[in-house]
């Protein structure tokens, strides 16, 4: 792996692609400020880093995810733990980091399952419980929602598909736990087994009912496991679209 030439990484990265063939890194690095570099097959790297928004401060790591062709939306804590959002079009100028509140910890997640729709989720800084707003076309809806837990790490989340969400975080016990939507309700917590990881994990789906899985464990191996879901739990995961 190569390194990037450009400015100091302080927080975790965060990477989405809006098209096969193009995806875009970013990190916060000098003075707090969130940097970005693309990559496009056949063209390599771009030769710089580029600031998203040069008055805006970022104190967290990052979260990215493309809600609509051609437009990206980043996520990261401000000072006060306030979760910040700004988008963008693929290749236009920056919004603002406008702050859609609560009082968090560490790096969220954000995660679409289609046109116009993104979910983001985040651990309460007090009380160490995952928090998730939904945002529909250009729209946030009703305020965070507690999705309990007691957590030591932030999330890691995916979907496979509309109507499915799946979040990933390290409990009190230091085991890797599980929650997921079905398009109708949230399920409990379950404990995926794996015990003591460190730092969030990361997951990510390839097609309809897969999950892929990563963890570095406190051994500081990367561990990988898969998910595949059976016909019936891909089929059974449509209902509503506003998971509370």
């Amino acid at each position: 792996m190569g390194l990037l030439p450009g400015r100091n990484a302080i927080f975790d990265p965060a990477i989405t692609a809006y098209e096969p063939e193009r995806y875009t890194i970013y990190h916060v690095g000098t003075g707090q400020k969130v940097y970005r570099k693309t990559y496009t097959q056949g063209s390599d790297w771009e030769t710089q880093w580029f600031e998203t928004r040069p008055e805006a401060t970022i104190w967290s790591g990052l979260a990215a995810a493309s809600a609509k062709d051609s437009r990206i939306d980043l996520f990261g804590l401000d000072r006060t733990n306030q979760l910040r959002h700004a988008s963008a079009p693929a290749d236009g100028s920056w919004g603002p980091f406008n702050a859609i509140g609560g009082n968090f910890q560490g790096t969220p997640a954000a995660v679409s399952w289609g046109t116009g729709r993104l979910d983001v989720f985040a651990r309460g800084a007090t009380t160490n419980k995952l928090f998730h707003r939904t945002q529909y076309g250009t729209q946030w809806n009703r305020t965070w929602t507690d999705l309990g837990g007691a957590l030591l790490s932030g999330p890691g989340a995916a979907s496979w598909g509309p109507n499915r969400l799946d979040v990933f975080a390290k409990d009190k016990e230091h085991h890797l736990v599980h929650k997921f939507f079905d398009g109708s309700s949230w399920s409990d917590w379950t404990d995926l087994g794996l015990v003591a990881t460190d730092d969030n994990p990361a997951a990510v789906s390839r097609k309809p009912g897969n999950i892929e899985l990563f963890v570095r464990a406190r051994d500081s191996k990367l561990y990988h496991r898969t998910y595949t879901a059976d016909q019936g739990e891909i089929d059974g995961a449509g209902g509503i679209t506003n998971p509370s």
